[in-house]
């Protein structure tokens, strides 16, 4: 992949991070911070040291996003505390700047929902991701993994058939509620879609469950 200008609108925990990751894995990094106290965080993140350029002030001032050097940026993630901010900033990076790849954290499920269907804006939202893991989790449903398509995460939960699912049409499994049936793991590690009739369910098979996590 080609090394991304990026500029982190944002200095919380996860703005460090995330600067953190983006410059190990090559990319240029810049950080807009609310106030003076949050590019602190950066200094705490253990065997790290900021490379990039860093500016505190207001993250919907359009000098100030300048300042920052959004003009020359690849990509701008939003990731401030309030979403309402977050989907100012990626607005005006996307309509005014014009900005390749725009990320907003929206923690309202419902924002989430309207930002990435009525504005076609790609965002992430925490809430829904975290209570998708503490589910799963909660079910002991631990064998779950996750990929991002457009706007949406997509979760694969692997899960075993009941006894009485054994030697029956994988279609004949009801989902869980917000899931749908994708398909079964073999045990030869093959995997077979939920394609009518449906495979046979064999002992030793996982039936994996897809849902949209976020």
């Amino acid at each position: 992949m080609p090394t991304l200008n990026t500029l982190i609108v944002g200095c919380g925990r996860v703005g460090a991070h995330l600067a953190r990751v983006l410059e190990q894995e090559g990319h240029d990094v810049s950080i807009l911070a609310e106030r003076e106290g949050d590019l602190e965080l950066l200094m705490t993140l253990e065997n790290y040291s900021f490379q990039g350029y860093s500016r505190v002030g207001s993250p919907i001032d359009v000098d100030m996003l300048r300042a920052a050097g959004i003009e020359n940026c690849d990509a701008v993630v939003a990731v401030c505390p309030q979403d309402n901010i977050n989907i100012m900033v990626a607005q005006i990076a996307e309509r005014l700047f014009q900005v390749p790849r725009v990320l907003a954290r929206i923690g309202d499920p419902s924002r989430k929902r309207m930002f990435a269907e009525r504005l076609s804006m790609r965002a992430v939202c925490p809430t829904n991701l975290t209570a998708e893991a503490l589910l799963h989790g909660l079910l002991d449903e631990d064998r779950t993994m996750r990929v991002t398509i457009g706007s949406s995460t997509m979760a694969f939960v692997l899960a075993d058939p009941q006894p009485e699912q054994i030697n029956h049409p994988l279609s004949q499994v009801k989902a869980p509620a917000g899931h749908s049936v994708y398909g079964v793991l073999r045990a030869n590690g093959t995997v077979e879609l939920n394609i009518m009739p449906g495979p046979l369910l064999h002992t030793g098979d996982k039936i994996i469950y897809s849902c949209i996590a976020d």
